[in-house]
């Protein structure tokens, strides 16, 4: 599902590279780390939220867990419907705050004008997706984002190509495809005979607070994307103007593509884990992490490969061979591609820890490879090494936080009763 999700937005942003061009590209690189931002305080509260009711299943709470589902539900909505008010209401002191030049203001603006209506079926169709996934049906979440997928991508070939609405279209495009995966997830829990159920609640707002610290590693991680994004477009526009913005957005893009197999994985992972747990199976988080070892390992080691060896073929999916974008891409893809030997251990060790409500752990982790290390190695090694210093700071962070997890996994293993290894 995540593959799926983060494959449709890599697409996305090549319909924008082709139709719009390198200054719409770069329009939508510099308007992400709002999205981002918004994605992670709808995963974070989606996250919490669904381990702390999967525990609550594991220990047949049944009801209690009815409860907690449909409050939280109503909650994300509300916040959706006020992440929509505040945007519009901020819209231009937002863009300028993001950076953009006097060349990609206007784009920028009629981009994040209209994306902002998609807040709240945002918020909920994550929501749903965790939800699906902890009710015993994680096939269904591949289905959902699908659907939304290609309503989303028809979307951006209409609106964008025979419509000639640029990047109007591709935010119509981009909110079109989540209504349809958040209409999608209300249909499964109305029409078919799930686990998880709406009953009548009460509005627990500690259980809030709970989901929140509990998922707030899960903020991180997904709002650390866009505070990359914005630092790295501060630094990418000193250097090379807004044609190091469009670079940078291609490489994070296919960085992005190459993690989602990871967080995917994790994403995956986190309901069982918290029901083994909460039902005392500790035999099965331990053959969880036997799998993990030998999957992290393999798809670390690949992915990295595929990224050096084919990296003029990946980059010529968004730009023409030959251009100067192209030649920054290419190079850029290859130096940060190192970082994915130690992104996957990393990833899986932050969600491990939220799966037992241990959210303090799992924030340092987060912390660490998505905002601290990266800012550490964004703000000196550019100093020494030019532009090739904006792209080894992916890989400073990640391998300065691989030694951080593996300690995090080796002191709670008494505690949570598992095997690093299985």
């Amino acid at each position: 599902m995540m593959v799926v999700l983060s494959l449709y937005y890599t697409i996305d942003a090549i319909f924008v590279a082709n139709f719009v061009g390198e200054e719409g590209l770069a329009a939508i690189n510099i308007a992400y780390p709002f999205q981002g931002i918004l994605w992670g305080f709808a995963v974070m509260l989606a996250a919490g939220s669904s381990a702390l009711v999967g525990i609550e299943m594991g220990q047949g709470k049944g009801t209690k867990a009815d409860e907690d589902f449909t409050f939280v539900c109503v909650f994300g909505v509300i916040l959706g419907l006020l992440w929509t008010v505040l945007g519009l209401v901020f819209l231009d002191p937002i863009v300028s705050f993001l950076g953009a030049t006097e060349v990609l203001t206007e784009d920028c603006h009629i981009f994040l004008s209209v994306f902002v209506w998609g807040c709240p079926v945002a918020f909920l169709g994550v929501l749903y997706e965790f939800f699906i996934r902890v009710d015993g049906h994680p096939a269904f979440t591949i289905a959902l984002y699908v659907a939304g997928g290609i309503v989303h991508l028809g979307l951006d070939i209409l609106l964008m190509g025979p419509l000639n609405m640029g990047l109007k279209g591709a935010a119509i495009a981009n909110i079109s495809g989540l209504a349809a995966t958040a209409f999608m997830g209300l249909a499964y829990f109305l029409l078919k005979d799930t686990r998880l159920n709406y009953r009548k609640f009460t509005c627990d707002w500690k259980y809030i607070g709970h989901s929140f610290v509990n998922g707030s590693p899960e903020l991180i991680n997904e709002s650390a994307g866009g505070i990359m994004v914005f630092f790295y477009n501060i630094i990418l526009i000193g250097m090379a103007g807004e044609t190091g913005v469009a670079a940078g957005a291609i490489v994070l893009q296919i960085n992005y593509l190459i993690l989602s197999v990871h967080i995917g994985y994790q994403v995956g992972c986190m309901p069982l884990i918290s029901y083994f747990y909460g039902a005392a199976r500790f035999e099965k988080i331990n053959r969880i992490m036997r799998y993990t070892a030998w999957y992290i390992a393999i798809a670390s080691v690949l992915a990295t490969v595929v990224c050096i060896v084919f990296a003029p073929q990946i980059t010529s999916v968004y730009t023409d061979r030959g251009t100067e974008l192209f030649d920054m891409s290419v190079y850029g893809l290859r130096v940060s591609s190192l970082s994915l030997l130690a992104a996957g251990i990393n990833i899986f060790a932050s969600g491990f820890f939220t799966c037992y409500g241990n959210g303090l752990v799992s924030s340092i982790i987060s912390i660490s490879s998505g905002i601290v290390m990266l800012l550490v190695g964004l703000f000196t090694l550019p100093h020494f090494f030019g532009i090739t210093g904006a792209w080894l700071a992916l890989v400073f962070a990640q391998f300065t936080t691989l030694t951080l997890s593996f300690a995090m996994m080796r002191k709670y293993r008494g505690r949570y009763h598992y095997k690093i290894f299985g």
